[in-house]
């Protein structure tokens, strides 16, 4: 990294469009606590802590809480850095933090996600648009950074804008007044100014990641491949604030980019696209956001056609395995590995091994989910394997593994990875690991938490799945007019119904009643209707089916109803990303994984292999509010 101004000292103010930011309040995260006895099974009210914890802590009091974006094992003592990166990922973070906390209740640096809403309120100019500074920023000189703006030394990110607009959107649905709403249509108004448009599409110029207001005649959209795909952080926001706040102006700039996404980045049967028919070595997370974008339109709109595409890029992301045997005349098919873990690279169709992003792997699962609950098709089995798998083993739940590393010796090195001991003025060497608990990582393998190449962690990763953790979990159970579904069997509470999951210890799942339901309650892929056993307060029920929900009928406060099965146990032998592994499955869930990792190995869950739980007791937590998002 450059080295910084010399007349640049940490803790320097940092310059701001805006000198003061408007008076408000944070509301604060109400609910219902109370103590449990549960299995010890995933929790993700438990994930949501952890994310919450890494997100607020891998910060620096000294510019403002900006995050360190970037996390380096392969160095000793291992470092976080500041990077140009920071803005973009922070957006994510603000978005991240109020959903976690609405999940787990937890009030751990408040005063962390104050300073990011003043200092938002302080990055929007009299134009509505978002600018983030340079001065008081040196990191940020990575980029060759232009000045935009009333002010000398802003930079205009649209994608920035973009993001922004859905975590102030989720300011303004908690709050309930008029300043975050105001500021939203502002920053709407700003971005429809700001856009260019040629017949039925819509693009910043020179790009999303770095815009000017500048229009000359004769432009054209970028058509690169990862910076062009990344444009759909804008139409996400914008559909958010028609979504949650009704502003209409909002949709047709939306509408537009989505065309400017679908033309120069997916060919018409889903394919990915890096560029113009293009389809060498497209990037998954790009494709698979934009995915989501569409489909939250197409849902707002309800456009059957383009949840039709939505649908045939997700089966073709799915299968992407078979598609890369095809593309490269490889005799190995990845797809079935792929789809049993949720194992998706960042890059596609490389001969050389990519890791998996968790980004990906989070989008495929929102995608699965959303799509679903939908009606255009039945994926929750998709989201079950990949929630219990990828997702879950993702997430750095310990931190003894980093400080082993050195000890282990370098797989692979990348000489760019491995860093001198000295810590610089834009990285910290302090508590990296334990800060980082909860974080997820950016370049797993299939048996490993970090392989021994790249960075260790990038947190647009952490960001991403702070996101997928909150959808994941006002899904796993769903209420609309006295009829509760549950989705997904795993631990929750919520004001209906608690339920308490043993698999994968063995196949049951508890639902105990709060409030006069109907109740459904989906099985997984594994269990049969046949195999099915119903009971409410130990007296067996008969349910009917409506596809794979067990249909359980009338329940009160107070009962209990289980729901069981036999839980199968196989071994599998797949390819994943050009290696071969054997998986122990126990449901959807793999319990042991050959060859193991070596650095932070995955899939260490021996206790699976009993069949009576491990009890744990936890203190939940029901939130007095819920997002749709």
């Amino acid at each position: 990294m450059q080295a910084p101004p010399s007349d640049w000292k940490p803790g320097d103010p940092i310059g701001y469009i805006r000198s003061d930011a408007p008076a408000f309040e944070l509301p604060s995260y109400r609910g219902e606590r109370y103590d449990a006895l549960v299995p010890d099974t995933l929790d993700l009210q438990e994930r949501a802590r952890l994310v919450l914890h890494c997100m607020t802590e891998t910060t620096n009091p000294l510019a403002d809480y900006e995050i360190y974006g970037i996390v380096f094992f392969l160095c000793n003592p291992p470092q976080m850095q500041m990077d140009w990166g920071g803005p973009t990922a922070v957006v994510k973070f603000q978005e991240g933090v109020p959903l976690a906390r609405m999940i787990c209740g937890s009030d751990q640096n408040l005063h962390v996600e104050r300073r990011w809403m003043e200092i938002t309120l302080n990055s929007q100019a009299d134009d509505g648009l978002i600018y983030t500074p340079i001065r008081g920023r040196p990191w940020t000189y990575r980029r060759g950074p232009r000045a935009e703006g009333p002010n000398e030394g802003q930079l205009l990110v649209p994608f920035t804008c973009g993001r922004m607009l859905s975590t102030m959107s989720v300011y303004a649905y908690r709050d309930g007044g008029s300043l975050w709403r105001d500021a939203v249509r502002r920053l709407v108004d700003g971005l429809v100014d700001l856009a260019i448009y040629q017949d039925d599409i819509a693009y910043f110029w020179p790009s999303t990641m770095e815009a000017t207001k500048e229009k000359p005649s004769g432009s054209s959209p970028s058509t690169s491949g990862w910076g062009g795909g990344e444009s759909s952080r804008v139409p996400q926001g914008l559909v958010n604030a028609y979504r949650l706040l009704g502003y209409e102006p909002a949709l047709p700039l939306a509408r537009k980019m989505i065309n400017y996404l679908r033309k120069y980045f997916f060919a018409e049967d889903g394919a990915f696209w890096n560029g113009p028919n293009n389809p060498i070595r497209p990037h998954f997370h790009s494709h698979t956001h934009s995915l989501q974008t569409m489909l939250e339109y197409a849902t707002v709109v309800d456009d059957p056609e383009m949840i039709d595409f939505v649908v045939r890029s997700y089966e073709w992301a799915r299968s992407w395995g078979t598609n890369a045997g095809k593309r490269t005349g490889s005799a190995i098919g990845h797809a079935a590995g792929a789809t049993l873990l949720g194992y998706f690279p960042e890059t596609l169709f490389d001969l050389e091994w990519e890791a998996s992003e968790i980004c990906e792997v989070a989008d495929m699962i929102s995608l699965a989910m959303k799509l679903s609950e939908a009606g255009a098709g039945d994926y929750w089995d998709d989201a079950d394997r990949w929630i219990r798998n990828m997702f879950a083993e993702g997430q750095i739940t310990s931190t003894d593994w980093v400080y082993r590393i050195q000890e282990i010796g370098l797989v692979n090195p990348d000489v760019q990875h491995i860093l001198p001991a000295p810590v610089d003025a834009y990285a910290t060497g302090d508590r990296v690991a334990e800060r980082n608990l909860g974080a997820f990582g950016g370049y797993s393998s299939a048996n490993d938490l970090f392989p021994g190449h790249g960075a260790g962690i990038t947190h647009c990763c952490t960001a991403t799945a702070s996101h997928t953790i909150y959808r994941i979990w006002e899904r796993i159970q769903r209420y609309s007019a006295g009829k509760l579904r549950v989705n997904l069997l795993l631990n929750h509470a919520s004001q209906w119904a608690d339920i308490d999951s043993y698999i994968p210890y063995t196949g049951r799942v508890d639902v105990k009643i709060k409030q006069p339901v109907d109740l459904s309650v989906r099985i997984p892929e594994w269990a049969t209707p046949e195999g099915t056993r119903c009971e409410v307060d130990g007296e067996t029920r008969s349910p009917s089916w409506d596809g794979r929900y067990a249909v359980v009928g009338s329940v009160k406060p107070g009962q209990v109803a289980s729901v069981s099965f036999p839980i199968p146990t196989r071994t599998d032998v797949v390819h994943i990303e050009k290696e071969r592994f054997t998986l122990l499955r126990k449901g959807n869930d793999v319990i042991e994984i050959a060859p193991p990792g070596r650095w932070c190995p995955l899939y260490q869950r021996q206790h699976y292999k009993e069949s009576e739980p491990r009890w744990r007791k936890v203190t939940r937590f029901v939130s007095e509010e819920r997002i749709e998002w």
